[in-house]
């Protein structure tokens, strides 16, 4: 190995691990939020979670009453029972490793491994382009229901990625294997698992068209990932949530509207990515690469695109819901990125991954300190309502609320302590904490020069106010 590209590893091992420690630093300074409170009690008891068949259980339950997504939830639910260090440590790998994936499914099994400036962009755009970043990498249940998603179906796709650049032999174990990761990758998450299915049935599709034989563990792959998908829609839970949605509006005004939502969230986020591939798709095409080569970029896309169409038959798009979709878009890009040859090129992608790693480092201070200032003043809250608790007796306590201000925490958009404490999360919280009741009357927030929030505003507001009435006094 050259200098050169001893070096370039180096560069890269040095990145990954840089990676690694801000995530785990940002899930050690974001603390249970939300849902995390509800999932650490079973489902059909209430009981506090503390042995595994009493979680399967609860999980059975959950299935037949709520939703079919019960393998993610198994994480976000078996984590509360481990001390929250463990979470963090692995959830800290899962970042790094949903990076590393796209990577590979980019890269397949070209030379040069070591590309610091597409693994430069591909992090970046994991860390820009998400609408819900904390929501999605840093809270506890939504990691396990997104980001950890969107990590199984993608390295679920690695093989397929490696055969259709090189075809390779494979035994009678590998179709037993591949059909039972398919069953898991399938029943992950109802739209980053319809857009992995997209990008399997292309796969299989291009090979016929190419008249090459498809291996049989790609049938039996495709297979488990229908019938984990069928599991997971089938799941009587979906279906006793969608009689509580009710909309009045007709068939066509029903699906024009959520058919612009989806088309919405791409033009908000997801344009970039959009108007990259483009004009890398179309580089890649002038160098008249071989059919798989084109072939897979377009993939990715349609794989991307397909989950985030998949949300039409959802009454609401969150935006934590675009996690799996722009994780394909970005491998779709990095996949035409790293294809182009000539130094010139390299150079030209060199230069970007500068300019947009100067925009990542000013979000990340701005990120770090969102996300210490809401940790510091949780804390704080936490520690009073624990010593009250203590005081009263476990009496009804009232406190106040906190407002992050940036998509990076983890409580962006959340629900934090509200005025009643009668919903789930609520109820869940007051047993967490030992008490009668536990409510907010008012909400807080920090000081964060350039950004503001609606509890910052209102404490202008009620600043400039009384500034008003002591002048006119």
């Amino acid at each position: 190995m050259s200098n050169a590209a001893k070096h370039r590893r180096t560069a890269f091992f040095l990145l990954a691990g840089a990676v690694f420690a801000l995530m785990l630093l940002f899930n050690c300074l974001t603390p249970y939020i939300a849902d995390d409170f509800t999932f650490a009690y079973a489902f059909d008891t209430g009981l506090r979670l503390t042995s595994l068949p009493q979680l399967i259980q609860g999980l059975a339950y959950h299935y037949m009453e709520w939703t079919g997504r019960v393998v993610v939830k198994f994480f976000a639910q078996g984590f509360t029972m481990l001390p929250k260090i463990v979470f963090n440590l692995c959830n800290a790998a899962a970042y790094l490793g949903l990076g590393l994936v796209i990577y590979r499914l980019a890269m397949g099994r070209r030379s040069g491994r070591y590309d610091l400036a597409a693994f430069v962009l591909i992090e970046a755009s994991l860390w820009e382009i998400s609408p819900a970043f904390g929501q999605t990498n840093l809270w506890m249940c939504g990691s396990c229901n997104y980001l950890w998603a969107t990590l199984g179906c993608l390295a679920f796709l690695l093989p397929w990625r490696y055969y259709l650049q090189k075809t390779f032999a494979s035994g009678r174990g590998m179709a037993a294997g591949m059909a039972v990761a398919g069953l898991f990758a399938g029943w992950l998450s109802e739209n980053t698992s319809a857009g992995l299915l997209v990008c399997l049935v292309l796969c299989v599709a291009f090979l016929l068209w190419q008249k090459q034989k498809v291996p049989a563990w790609m049938l039996t792959g495709l297979a488990g990932a229908l019938a984990g998908f069928a599991i997971l829609i089938a799941a009587p839970g979906n279906y006793n949530r969608a009689n509580d949605f009710v909309d009045t509006s007709s068939f066509l005004t029903k699906y024009a509207v959520r058919f612009f939502n989806c088309l919405n969230m791409l033009w908000d986020n997801a344009l970039p990515l959009l108007l990259a591939f483009a004009a890398l798709y179309l580089l890649l095409w002038l160098q008249k690469p071989g059919r798989a080569a084109l072939a897979w970029p377009v993939i990715l896309l349609l794989g991307g695109l397909g989950a985030n169409f998949a949300m039409i038959l959802s009454p609401f798009y969150y935006d934590r819901s675009s996690h799996g979709v722009f994780s394909l878009l970005t491998a779709a890009c990095a996949a035409c990125l790293v294809q182009l040859d000539g130094a010139q090129w390299k150079k030209l992608v060199a230069v970007a991954a500068a300019c947009v790693s100067v925009v990542c480092v000013f979000d990340l201070f701005a990120a770090g300190y969102d996300i210490a200032s809401y940790w510091m003043m949780y804390r704080t809250r936490e520690d009073l309502i624990v010593a009250e608790a203590a005081e009263t007796g476990g009496a009804a306590i009232t406190t106040y609320g906190i407002e992050p201000y940036t998509r990076w925490c983890g409580a962006y958009g959340l629900p934090d302590i509200r005025e009643s404490g009668e919903d789930s999360i609520g109820l869940a919280r007051s047993k967490w904490y030992g008490v009668a009741d536990l409510t907010a009357d008012e909400v807080h927030t920090y000081p964060f020069p350039g950004h503001t929030n609606a509890a910052y505003e209102a404490g202008l507001e009620t600043d400039s106010t009384e500034a008003s009435e002591s002048a006119a006094g």
